[in-house]
């Protein structure tokens, strides 16, 4: 049976979602730059907050993933041959992480596309989450897809619980039980802003989707995201996955025209994520654990970027 509520708020799923698709109106679009070129500068902010349409519009109809395709600069050809560039392994960690994912699948919650956002955290977060819930309508005719088990240890601004015995290290809180993910943030050279434990089990999956980094527009975001000059050249701020355990059959990752598989633990990811549709899915009997982490890189975290490679072993 499908939730009736939404459980942040306590707002009806059918006052969320709209009973049938809108009609379009080519006249409705938000003039809005390429997402490597500008995201969440004050003068796209102030624009949406005018606006008197969901702000991820596309001709009149709300959509996070034509949006998507709108303001990226991919291709967007699904016959087109896989390109190398599409995403790139920059090393492969060693160390015993056993007792930190212990500690992630323990502490987890499952994560739905209905429920996971903070719609109350600001207008792009509310018209993206409404442009998203109605693609996935439009998909499936259901209001919900189960996306993952997730569980954040790390974070640039802190946690609500105090109680959770957290510690700064840099610039980022950590909770306590994840040394090993530490260690690989201080390997990159990332200035952490999030650190995630991310598990798929058989049948969830996260659809189609560039990520917009919706926090960066939250007032207690704001200040780390503008004092780097981030709304003017995202790529600053990067998303590194770490494979958690061995590809098994079932495993799904892919990057715009190419799937990544049978890696081996420890392989590090890194992608275009400003213009880089990627999705992820498990058909398969056994988890898919991935640790995510998200900041801003340094001379370190570039280096590695620019010249590391898959045979690139870094002990943790």
């Amino acid at each position: 049976m499908e939730d009736k509520e939404y459980h942040k708020s306590g707002e009806k799923i059918e006052d969320i979602i709209p009973k049938s698709i809108p009609e379009k109106d080519t006249t409705k679009n938000i003039k809005d730059s390429m997402y490597s070129d500008e995201m969440y500068s004050e003068e796209q902010k102030a624009r949406h907050e005018k606006s008197d349409i969901n702000v991820f519009s596309v001709d009149g109809v709300p959509s996070r993933w034509e949006h998507n395709k709108k303001m990226s600069k991919w291709h967007f050809d699904p016959f087109k041959k896989p390109e190398d560039s599409e995403f790139k392994v920059v090393c492969k960690f060693q160390g015993d992480w056993s007792l930190d994912v212990q500690n992630g699948k323990e502490r987890s919650n499952e994560e739905t596309l209905l429920h996971y956002r903070p719609r109350s955290a600001g207008r792009q977060d509310k018209d993206l989450h409404d442009g998203e819930l109605l693609d996935i309508q439009k998909a499936s005719g259901r209001n919900d897809h189960s996306a993952m088990f997730n569980y954040k240890f790390a974070s640039a601004i802190g946690f609500e619980k105090k109680s959770d015995n957290s510690y700064k290290q840099g610039n980022c809180w950590y909770r306590p039980g994840f040394k090993t993910f530490v260690n690989i943030v201080e390997a990159l050279g990332l200035d952490c802003h999030q650190g995630r434990i991310h598990i798929q089990k058989l049948g969830q999956s996260t659809p189609f989707h560039i990520d917009q980094q919706m926090r960066y527009s939250r007032s207690k975001w704001r200040d780390i995201w503008l004092n780097a000059g981030a709304d003017k050249d995202p790529l600053k701020l990067r998303r590194f996955l770490i494979a958690l355990n061995d590809w098994d059959y079932g495993h799904v990752w892919q990057f715009g025209n190419s799937y990544y598989h049978q890696y081996h633990a420890g392989e590090c990811v890194v992608y275009d994520w400003t213009n880089m549709p990627h999705a992820t899915a498990n058909m398969g009997y056994s988890d898919r654990v991935t640790l995510q982490l998200t900041g801003f890189i340094t001379d370190k975290t570039r280096d590695l970027m620019e010249n590391g490679h898959k045979d690139l072993i870094i002990k943790v």
